[in-house]
């Protein structure tokens, strides 16, 4: 039986902008300190199943964990800057560092523990080309690693439901062409072709 989750969360935080005419340079910047309580938080947890009689497996079951805390900050820089009258550079950094705990659990080994599907490092940044004709823009998207189960496994099992998910990072690059009343979007997706897994 699932019981509902309930808690609360909050966040505190400060946000800007600065221009100039000089070149018309802009910055926006954004940063804030959060935080979300759980209370009997439904996760995942690993439970030793019988199949056949005297044979066991490891199946992910969903239920509730305990209490959990997240908190963490989150920032946001974007600075655009004008080369000449036809063309921008546009480019912008946004990073979130988050802590995750469970405080109190009826499961064992679990106090302490991280909780699954936070990563501590979420990055993105990126840096676009553009005029009243075009845009032509790159971003790079970094996870670190993290646990898909509240006993925090490493190895995963055989079917992939249980383990770490390392940490990968992803390149794309995206594209938009106006022509007359039209526009032409574009984009590849892991422009290096890197080999990663996730949720």
């Amino acid at each position: 039986n699932i019981s509902d989750e309930s808690g609360y969360s909050f966040d505190v935080g400060y946000r800007g902008m600065y221009e100039s005419k000089y070149r018309y340079k802009f910055l926006k910047f954004d940063f804030n300190y959060f935080g979300l309580r759980y209370n009997n938080r439904i996760g995942f947890i690993p439970k030793k199943v019988e199949f056949l009689p005297g044979f066991y497996t490891v199946k992910t079951q969903k239920g509730n964990i305990g209490d959990a805390y997240i908190q963490g900050i989150e920032s946001l820089l974007d600075y655009r800057i004008s080369l000449n009258r036809r063309f921008e550079i546009s480019s912008y950094i946004n990073y979130a560092y988050t802590i995750s705990k469970y405080l109190i659990s009826g499961e064992q080994n679990i106090v302490g523990n991280q909780v699954e599907f936070v990563p501590k490092h979420n990055l993105k940044m990126g840096i676009d080309l553009l005029n009243n004709n075009f845009k032509y823009g790159l971003q790079l998207t970094y996870l670190s690693d993290q646990f898909t189960d509240a006993t925090n496994a490493i190895e995963p099992n055989t079917s992939g439901t249980i383990g770490m998910i390392p940490s990968y990072y992803v390149l794309d690059f995206s594209g938009a062409v106006n022509i007359r009343s039209f526009s032409l979007l574009f984009g590849v997706n892991n422009l290096l072709n890197k080999s990663y897994f996730t949720r």
